[in-house]
């Protein structure tokens, strides 16, 4: 059986209601690895029972309890979490790492190719369209985290937004009969860490928080799970910013997801974001992607259900956009459902968006984006796509190549990046 066949089943084995794959006895319910700032990372777990230990090229290293199960934590919705998550540094000389009998995918410097994708969990919202949950074609995640593994990414970069169920299936639709909801372990694990299985082997990732994860909804889960802080005791709106640092390339990661565009004077918010950038400016590298869930400089098609261009954030763009370093080569974002592409002809970094992942997707702008005005600055090209699927990287010699793939696999667009000029064809 080909690797591409095993992956593909193993999600359609989840997509069913199947436990993933694991040894006899096994407690293990999800593990990854994860990229944290500075250069660092670490082996996470979620489990059952007592954390495990984690064997670094052969020598074995207990995890550290990162929240126990039940732990009181403040300012979130209440939620039941009877699971365990652990964590451990991974040692910077570490060649090799093996947690429950499987191998884990520990970051190499200098990614040759990136995968990129984010808003992927299944919408169970009052007052939303309803996701048919269980059918792989309305809500396709299991699928693309199957099929994008087989890509071999050296680094998975999720722009946010892991999850969505919080609301109970109505009971007139069979397509999410069943679900988990609210937002707690068993929801967390239907919309992410279940589906995620087989792609969260294949590659390190960095976590970009979306506006699901703050402290209103999912806060609690992200802290528990994917913050790249220790456990705090109550949930925080703006936790900072960091670089992932992978040898001469690095991400910088914005925790933008409460930095919506405010009714009145922005400038509060603007000043907490451009002080946690500042913080970190220097560690920036001579070529970065700047990832924030909202994207700075993007062009949606509706306002209030209205059709028509607008904007889709300021604050961001006031708070992160002047003295951009010059390393900045790219932004990187989702939480708007579709694939878009926005260059501004080398005057600011483009904004690339792949909020494709999985949830419901959103309207085209009605009018075309090239020649408009974002942010103070001419769009020169730009590309927009409606469909659900992921994004490849590929590094070619001092520029990259971009392919954007259907959640089948299929390739439906090509990017090409060159300093901080972005481009793209069908």
């Amino acid at each position: 059986m080909t690797v591409r066949r095993a992956l593909l089943l193993a999600a359609i084995a989840v997509l069913a209601g199947l436990a993933p794959v694991q040894d006899a006895g096994a407690k293990i319910l999800a593990q990854w690895v994860e990229i944290g700032p500075d250069g660092n990372s670490s082996v996470r777990a979620i489990t059952e029972d007592a954390c495990p230990s984690v064997a670094f090229d052969g020598r074995q290293v207990p995890m550290s309890v990162r929240a126990e199960p039940g732990r009181s934590f403040g300012n979130v919705p209440a939620a039941p979490f009877p699971v365990r998550s652990c964590e451990a540094m991974v040692p910077a000389d570490a060649v090799a790492a093996v947690l429950d009998g499987k191998s884990l995918p520990l970051p190499r410097p200098n990614p040759q190719r990136i995968l990129v994708f984010g808003d992927t969990g299944c919408r169970l919202a009052a007052g939303n369209p309803t996701q048919d949950c269980n059918d792989i074609n309305s809500w396709p995640f299991p699928k693309i985290a199957a099929v994008a593994a087989t890509a071999r990414p050296d680094l998975v970069i999720h722009v946010g937004d892991y999850h969505y169920r919080e609301d109970a299936c109505p009971a007139d639709h069979a397509g999410c009969a069943g679900s988990p909801f609210g937002y707690g372990w068993d929801a967390w694990n239907a919309d992410f860490f279940a589906p995620a299985a087989p792609l969260l082997a294949a590659a390190p990732w960095v976590m970009v928080r979306g506006n699901h994860e703050d402290c209103n909804r999912a806060g609690e889960g992200w802290f528990r799970f994917l913050d790249r802080l220790p456990m705090e005791p109550a949930c925080r709106d703006f936790t900072g910013t960091f670089v992932a640092r992978l040898g001469d390339f690095g991400v910088v990661v914005v925790d933008g997801a409460k930095a919506e565009d405010p009714k009145g004077d922005p400038s509060d918010m603007a000043s907490t974001l451009r002080r946690q950038f500042i913080e970190v400016l220097a560690k920036v590298p001579a070529e970065a992607w700047l990832t924030t869930h909202r994207p700075l400089d993007a062009m949606l098609g509706t306002e209030k259900g209205t059709p028509r261009n607008f904007v889709g954030n300021k604050v961001l763009e006031l708070a992160l956009g002047a003295d951009m370093p010059a390393g900045v080569r790219m932004y990187v974002s989702g939480h708007i459902h579709f694939f878009q592409a926005v260059d501004f002809g080398g005057v600011r970094p483009p904004q690339l968006v792949v909020g494709t992942g999985g949830d419901n997707l959103q309207a085209l702008p009605p009018l075309s984006v090239i020649g408009a005005d974002i942010n103070g600055a001419k769009v020169i090209n730009s590309a927009t796509y409606s469909g659900f699927g992921y994004m490849v990287w590929d590094r070619a010699g001092s520029a990259w190549s971009g392919t954007l793939f259907d959640a089948n696999g299929r390739p439906i667009n090509h990017c090409r990046l060159v300093s901080r000029s972005l481009s793209c064809r069908s």
